[in-house]
């Protein structure tokens, strides 16, 4: 992350350089002899005091424009320019979502609200997909005034009896003495005030609202969208966003649909041959698999068509226990798990509904007020005020299914240690391909002829970075 200097900062520097080139410049102007610079004027020293007092107050980055900055470079001139381009041809979908980490780096259990951040962003992103394949909208609008502009005013029996504070005062009063004198003392109020605190009455003069409420929803399908890029970006307090890029198109879809069909019996693609294999693609870095999220579309050293699904949790336990950091550890792997294998049943086979409640409400009245002097008197005003009221209710419900996936292996686990928040996170990876597919079958029918040869995963070492790893083909969508 680039380190800009703030303006403030900008401005104190600006004005002590002033300040030490003036001597110069009156030198360079015909000044013989060095003389030593005049003092500063008093406008002149107050403007770097108040400079020096702003450079001093410590300037918070949002992580939001860190994100936005990252993305936008993505999508000019990364992988997310050429979806943009096809999405404008109408050939595919295309959307980012965005989602902040609800808690700082120092929560204990700051790992998980992240990994919940980027379901957050993927849930968005899906509610998007929805109401592209199609919304459902009903709108209401309301107006409604009401006008009475008579003032109120006490009736006869209510200037007749007593006021409620009154009331109140001799009850308390003949309970407790003059122990309610010594209350209100002790608490800055005078008794003789308090009882000749004023009544009054309201009444609404006029009442304006105008009120418009919109209701979405949407219902669809969702097997074949799929992840493609995340990012993430925090500042120097720990607040994190997170944002993720999917794509779905009709291609992909049918790949998808392929596989349920044939069973997972696909061939090889031929022009996709001879690069490296799925262990070296996806590496066994925790720094780097510490950002990867979802599942991703690859190809194998063979030009099989492999999917890689990524899960990971975090270990709430920070103490120095073994027994008690171990079961931690143990029991975030198995929530990566599910992670992982969740996310072919969202590939695969999934359904989602959208619902939104949105309301926006506008309310302008005049309420005139009587009040009642301890003396008799009565005075009147009138007061306007106006108020805005906005609500929402808004839900995104997802579900995903898949039965007897056979060939889903585990590739590798990790366990990363993070450098500056002292967090243990826990991560697995889980591989489909058609090869995995059909040595599952064997297996299951006891019919293996040979074993095959199983390769030595090279090591990947990569760099931190905010962006997820680019691992999948756009010609695939």
């Amino acid at each position: 992350m680039q380190t800009q200097t703030s303006r403030p900062l900008q401005r104190c520097l600006a004005a002590l350089i002033t300040l030490l080139i003036l001597p110069t410049l009156s030198f360079a102007q015909g000044s013989r002899s060095l003389e030593a610079p005049a003092p500063a004027t008093q406008q002149e020293a107050t403007a770097i005091e108040e400079a020096v007092a702003e450079a001093s107050v410590p300037t918070t980055i949002d992580p939001r424009a860190e994100l936005d900055e990252i993305i936008n470079i993505y999508n000019t001139h990364g992988n997310g320019a050429v979806f943009m381009r096809r999405q404008d041809k109408g050939q595919l979908f295309y959307t980012v979502s965005r989602a902040r980490v609800k808690v700082t780096a120092d929560h204990p259990d700051w790992a998980n609200f992240r990994t919940m951040a980027f379901e957050e962003a993927y849930l968005k992103a899906q509610a998007e997909y929805m109401k592209f394949l199609g919304v459902s909208v009903r709108a209401q609008a309301l107006q409604s005034i009401k006008e009475d502009p008579s003032m109120p005013e006490f009736t006869r029996e209510e200037l007749g009896s007593t006021s409620k504070f009154e009331e109140l005062l001799d009850k308390a009063a003949a309970a407790v003495g003059s122990k309610l004198d010594v209350m209100l003392n002790e608490n800055g109020v005078d008794p003789t005030k308090f009882k000749m605190l004023p009544r009054e009455k309201k009444k609404e003069l006029l009442r304006n609202a105008i009120e418009k409420r919109t209701v979405t929803t949407a219902s669809a399908e969702l097997s074949g969208m799929i992840p493609v890029q995340t990012f993430e970006a925090n500042n120097a307090e720990g607040r994190h966003e997170v944002a993720v890029t999917v794509v779905a198109s009709p291609n992909f879809k049918s790949w998808v649909n392929s596989i349920i069909a044939t069973k997972g019996d696909l061939h090889p693609n031929p022009r996709k041959a001879g690069g490296e294999s799925v262990r070296t693609i996806v590496g066994n870095n925790p720094a780097a698999l510490f950002h990867q999220f979802g599942i991703r579309h690859i190809y194998n050293e063979k030009g099989y068509p492999v999917l890689v699904s990524y899960g990971q949790a975090g270990n709430a336990y920070t103490g120095t226990d073994y027994d008690e950091r171990a079961e931690g550890r143990e029991m975030a792997l198995r929530h990566a798990d599910a992670q992982a294998y969740g996310n072919f049943a969202f590939l695969f086979k999934s359904y989602g509904m959208f619902n939104q409640e949105e309301g926006r409400k506008e309310i302008e009245k005049t309420v005139g007020k009587i009040q009642q002097q301890a003396d008799g008197s009565t005075f009147s005003s009138k007061e306007r005020t106006k108020e805005f009221i906005s609500t929402l209710n808004q839900t995104i419900n997802a579900k995903g299914h898949v039965s007897n996936l056979p060939g889903v292996r585990k590739l590798t686990t990790w366990v990363y240690n993070h450098p500056e928040y002292n967090q243990e996170i826990v991560g697995v990876v889980y591989v489909w391909s058609p090869q995995s597919n059909r040595l599952s079958k064997h297996l299951k029918g006891a019919d293996i002829q040979k074993t095959k040869k199983i390769y030595k995963a090279k090591k990947k070492v990569s760099a931190k970075a905010v962006m997820g790893q680019e691992m999948m083909d756009v010609d695939d969508f």
